[in-house]
C-alpha cells in the first residue's frame, strides 16, 4: 500500500511511520523546510520539503497515494486566531482537495478530544458530544473545523475518516509529560484543582493500532472516533508516579480550579493586549485541562475499526523510564 503521512517528524507520526514500514508499506512524507528529520533520515523514508499552506505542495505529496493520514497540525494553548486557522483548517482544505484530485481512496484526519473541550467535566464522553457554542481556545476552535470539513468531504471519489485522540504519551514525547516534568523540576508545577479529575490517556501505539485500522476498516468513512487507553486514570495521581520514579519532587500545593481559571483568562487578555510574545504560564484552556475530568469512551471504536489497547499504563510507563534512561534524558527533562 502506497501511503502518505504529513508531519512525519512529529511523535505519533513518526510511530506510525515506522509501523507501517515494518508492515512492509511504501511510505513517504511532507515536512517543513527547516525542521531536523533525523529519525525519517535513520530509517530512508522520503521526505518531501514545504509547506502545506501550499496547495502546490499538497498536490505534490498525495500523488500516487492510495492512503493519506492527515497528523501535521499546530497544537498550542495560545497564540493568534490566524495562525492556526492557516495551519489547522487551510492546509486541511488544501490536504483534501489535493487527496480528490490525485485519486487517494481514503484519508484519515488526525483530530483531537480538544474539538468538544468547552470548560466542564467531560466523563466518559463518546461522538455523540456536542461542539462548544464557545471554544476556550484557537486550537480547540480550529480542529474542530477541520474535522467538520474532513467529514463534509466524505464521498464516493473520497473516503474519509476522523481520528480524536486524546493526550498522546509514551517513548519519543518531548512535550506532554516532559512539559509537567520541567516545571516539577524547576519547582514551578502547581496542582490545579482537587486532583481527584479522571483522564483518558492514549498511549502512542495504541494510537498507531487505531490509525491503521482506520485506513482500512469497511464502516469507518464519514464517522468520527474518540481514540484512548482502555480506561481512565485519576491524572494528578498519574503524574505523582511518574514523578516519584523519577525522582522528581512532586507539587506541593495546589491551586483552587476556579483561582487557577479567572487568572489564565487574566493573562490572555494580558498577552493579547500588550501583543506580549509566547504563551502565558496559565490559560483558562490549560487550567480546564488539568483541573477538570476529561475521559472518552472508545466503543465505537471497538465496534468499528476492531480497536482494542494492547498496552496498559503500567507496560507505558516502563517504556518510558526505559527510553528515558538509555537516552540519557534525566538530566534534560
Amino acid at each position: 500500500m502506497k501511503v502518505m503521512v504529513t508531519g512525519g517528524a512529529g511523535f505519533l507520526a513518526g510511530h506510525l511511520i515506522e509501523r507501517l514500514l515494518h508492515e512492509g508499506h511504501e511510505v513517504w512524507t511532507v515536512e517543513l523546510p527547516d525542521r531536523p528529520t533525523p529519525e525519517l533520515d535513520r530509517l530512508g523514508v522520503e521526505v518531501i520539503r514545504g509547506d502545506l499552506r501550499d496547495p502546490d505542495v499538497c498536490a505534490r505529496a498525495c500523488g500516487g497515494a492510495w492512503v493519506v493520514f492527515h497528523l501535521a497540525a499546530l497544537a498550542a494553548p495560545f497564540g493568534p486566531r490566524e495562525l492556526f486557522w492557516s495551519i489547522n483548517v487551510t492546509a486541511t482544505e488544501n490536504i483534501i482537495e489535493a487527496c480528490k484530485v490525485a485519486g487517494v481512496r481514503r484519508l484519515v484526519q488526525v483530530s483531537s478530544a480538544s474539538a468538544v473541550c468547552d470548560g466542564t467535566d467531560q466523563i466518559m464522553a463518546d461522538e455523540t458530544r456536542p461542539y462548544p457554542k464557545k471554544f476556550l481556545c484557537h486550537y480547540s476552535e480550529t480542529k474542530a473545523l477541520s474535522e467538520k470539513l474532513a467529514i463534509a468531504a466524505n464521498g464516493p471519489e473520497l473516503e474519509t475518516v476522523v481520528i480524536r485522540p486524546h493526550a498522546i504519551w509514551g517513548p519519543r514525547d518531548h512535550t506532554l509529560f516532559p512539559r509537567i516534568i520541567v516545571r516539577a523540576k524547576q519547582g514551578r508545577l502547581l496542582q490545579i484543582g482537587k486532583g481527584t479529575n479522571e483522564h483518558s490517556l492514549l498511549y502512542v501505539e495504541n494510537g498507531v493500532d487505531a490509525l491503521v485500522l482506520a485506513a482500512t476498516a469497511k464502516a469507518a468513512p464519514g464517522k468520527i472516533y474518540f481514540i484512548v487507553d482502555d480506561k481512565p486514570v485519576v491524572l494528578w495521581e498519574f503524574i505523582r508516579k511518574m514523578l516519584a520514579e523519577l525522582k522528581v519532587p512532586a507539587p506541593r500545593r495546589a491551586v483552587p480550579y476556579p483561582v487557577a481559571y479567572a487568572l489564565g483568562a487574566v493573562m490572555e487578555t494580558a498577552y493579547t493586549v500588550m501583543r506580549l510574545k509566547g504563551e502565558p504560564v496559565i490559560t483558562r484552556y490549560v487550567a480546564v485541562k488539568l483541573g477538570k475530568s476529561h475521559s472518552y469512551s472508545s466503543k465505537r471504536a471497538r465496534a468499528d475499526l476492531g480497536y482494542y489497547p494492547r498496552v496498559y499504563p503500567e507496560e507505558g510507563l516502563r517504556n518510558v523510564y526505559k527510553w528515558i534512561d538509555e537516552k540519557g534524558l534525566t538530566d534534560e527533562l
